[in-house]
């Protein structure tokens, strides 16, 4: 299986801890917003843990990774995108409570579905495209502290939008089958892209933390 698991365990783990990072924002500061960091990187971990256990214990899962990976790629990016944008606007101003980051969640996860199960687009086009969107807002936030920055330092802003960069070399470039690159497999190289640009993401917090707290 040319090791996927191990690349596979990498990104869960990547995902899972920046995705605490971010909760621990939320219940530290009362910022909403951050939530939807981290249900998009509970979803990625999710599908790439139980990507590990198919590649590395039951093949048997294959259809609830195939699952789970789908569902990642309509939700994650799109979550991250968009929370990533809600904070740098600071609106709407939420005043602590998190229904307007679920009532965006729902939203996200719904209208991704309803497209898919419409028939008119693939479902992985339908991925795609989500991915997109939520890639562009990441970068068009990133590439906003780099020229404006208000609470990023210019490092952090570049690092913010190299992480971008690599989730998209990841999709456009690099793919998902088992060739080789260098010696590994292009599967691995794009999961550890994939890890990489989470792991980007945490540079991002000083977003989330500075400022007034919603909750005031």
């Amino acid at each position: 299986m040319h090791n996927f698991w191990l690349a596979e365990i990498l990104l869960a783990l990547a995902a899972a801890l920046v995705a605490n990072q971010y909760w621990v924002i939320d219940r530290e500061h009362s910022r909403p917003p951050a939530l939807l960091i981290v249900a998009a990187l509970v979803c990625l971990s999710l599908a790439a843990g139980v990507g590990a256990y198919r590649y590395g214990i039951d093949p048997g899962i294959t259809q609830l990774h195939r699952v789970l990976s789908q569902l990642s790629a309509y939700v994650t990016f799109p979550l991250i995108g968009l929370g990533l944008l809600w904070r740098r606007l600071g609106l709407p101003k939420a005043r602590g409570k998190r229904a307007p980051a679920y009532g965006v969640l729902v939203l996200v996860v719904g209208s991704a579905l309803i497209v898919a199960e419409a028939g008119s687009l693939p479902p992985r086009l339908v991925g795609s495209l989500f991915s997109a969107l939520g890639l562009t807002l990441w970068l068009l936030v990133a590439v906003w502290e780099l020229i404006f920055p208000r609470s990023l330092r210019r490092p952090l802003a570049l690092i913010l939008i190299s992480g971008a960069l690599l989730v998209i070399l990841a999709g456009a470039v690099v793919g998902t089958d088992a060739t080789r690159v260098l010696g590994v497999a292009r599967m691995n190289w794009f999961h550890l892209c994939l890890a990489a640009g989470a792991l980007a993401l945490l540079c991002a917090r000083p977003i989330f933390i500075c400022g007034r707290s919603e909750s005031e």
